[in-house]
């Protein structure tokens, strides 16, 4: 156990040090014009990502480029804790959501799988799997400007931040996607369990349709329901800086973006890591409430003990 966990620990490590290189080489590219500057970007790169650990190590991340010479820049990590609540609040509201309504759709289709509801919701679901988040968030803007031109009132903001309606458009944009991966999964697991011979036995012996559904068919299935969540959260992070640049919402995309725009490398890499690791923290998580959801997992680790 503590080997895997020194190897995990690692793992991370080189992980983020190679990122850390990346992102570096990337803005190098960019500044010197593309392919043809590779082998002086590789060694810039790889000089400024040096430096950037050295200064990382100390605790040190340095600033955000100011666009006045006479101002100072503001220190990446204060940029990093004024920006990064304000994306985890969005991506935690989403992802709520998210798993609230598609757990609902997916069960209740599951339950009704012959039904028409059941074809009209994975009609649904498959149709917000495959719709671009840009696309989406257009279309709720045309939404919201119509609902002003035909009613006279904003109904809702379609841009800004703020802890009130302003949350709505960038939430929903981010609960679409994952909400239907979340139907789809569920249903297909669940329609999967309810057909099991064990939940027939369990019917049989009398139990309560709920006891069944809750202790039976929704545990077997919690794993690939996790599983679709992890997933869920990294199409969040990857659409995150989009959503926020739409929206104009505040958070740490939106300050990527201004940052690549700038030039500043030292930021973009600090962003990325930040949500690099919103990324590792979520794996561990996952990791840790696979075996307390699934007895089979804790089984499974100790046979291999």
């Amino acid at each position: 156990m503590l080997l895997r966990l020194i190897w995990r620990l690692l793992s991370i490590v080189v992980l983020l040090l190679a990122l850390i290189f990346f992102v570096a080489l990337l803005m190098e590219l960019g500044a010197k014009g593309g392919l043809e500057a590779l082998p002086a970007a590789v060694s810039s790169a790889f000089d400024f990502a040096v430096e950037y650990v050295k200064g990382l190590a100390h605790g040190d991340m340095g600033e955000v480029i100011s666009p006045f010479r006479s101002v100072s820049g503001t220190p990446v990590l204060k940029e990093i804790g004024r920006a990064l609540p304000n994306s985890l609040a969005l991506l935690v509201i989403s992802l709520i959501f998210s798993v609230i309504v598609g757990l609902y759709l997916g069960m209740t289709s599951a339950l009704r799988r012959s039904s028409l509801f059941a074809g009209v919701v994975l009609f649904a679901s498959s149709l917000g799997v495959s719709t671009p988040s840009y696309f989406a968030a257009m279309l709720l803007i045309w939404f919201g400007v119509w609902l002003f031109a035909t009613t006279g009132r904003h109904f809702i903001p379609i841009a800004g931040f703020g802890w009130d309606a302003h949350l709505i458009l960038p939430a929903l944009v981010l609960t679409a996607r994952p909400a239907a991966a979340v139907t789809r999964l569920s249903h297909n697991s669940l329609v999967e369990i309810l057909d099991a011979d064990y939940v027939r036995t369990a019917h049989s012996k009398g139990l309560h349709p709920k006891v069944v559904l809750m202790s039976h068919v929704l545990r077997n299935a919690g794993v690939p329901i996790l599983t679709i969540v992890l997933v869920s959260l990294r199409f969040s992070l990857a659409v995150l800086p989009i959503v926020e640049y739409i929206f104009s919402w505040p958070g740490i995309g939106l300050s990527l973006l201004d940052a690549i725009q700038r030039g500043d490398t030292a930021a973009a890499i600090s962003m990325i890591l930040a949500l690099a690791l919103l990324f590792v923290l979520a794996n561990l998580l996952l990791e840790y409430l696979y075996p307390r959801i699934d007895p089979r997992l804790r089984t499974a680790k100790v046979g291999v003990a």
